[in-house]
């Protein structure tokens, strides 16, 4: 469970990232829980679809 939230956190902090400039003047540790939340959200959906293609590349790998 733990490096699901670790994961999330990673994914949360490079999609907040891609902000740049308001991402440097606004630092992740200073967001607001809410604001964290939305990038939560994002983060979870990027996952999700980063496992179906993980899990697809597998299915491929292991059947030809």
């Amino acid at each position: 469970m733990s490096s699901d939230i670790d994961r999330r956190e990673r994914y949360a902090r490079s999609l907040y990232g891609t902000l740049e400039f308001s991402a440097e003047r606004h630092p992740w540790e200073g967001l607001a829980p809410a604001r964290r939340e939305i990038w939560y959200t994002r983060a979870e959906a990027a996952m999700a679809v980063a496992d179906e293609e993980i899990a697809e590349a597998l299915r491929r790998a292991r059947h030809g």
